[in-house]
């Protein structure tokens, strides 16, 4: 494998490990959105229910649309390092 390829692979490899991450964050938010959602619906009086689903705004929809944003971006980002890494020459020298 030659250089500009091993370091290109370097680059893909840990934009993809960066965005991962980021999809576990947003998974990780809606679940404690959720878990506070849930004392506010059992603490507050039946009267605020409707208030209170109006609120939820972090729902399935809301985390899958995060989700392909996260994943457009970060495919968008891997094509673009793809791209710009042609217009170097790379070579490594070890002694």
């Amino acid at each position: 494998m030659d250089a500009k390829s091993l370091l290109q692979q370097h680059y893909d490899r840990n934009t993809v490990s960066l965005f991962k991450g980021f999809l576990v964050l947003i998974e990780d938010l809606q679940k404690e959105h959720s878990i506070h959602f849930a004392k506010l619906k059992r603490n507050l009086p039946r009267d605020y229910s409707a208030i209170i689903e109006q609120a939820d705004y972090f729902d399935d929809d809301k985390l899958r649309h995060l989700r392909k944003r996260i994943l457009d971006i970060g495919n968008e980002a891997v094509r673009k390092i793809d791209s710009e890494m042609e217009e170097f020459t790379i070579s490594f020298k070890f002694n």
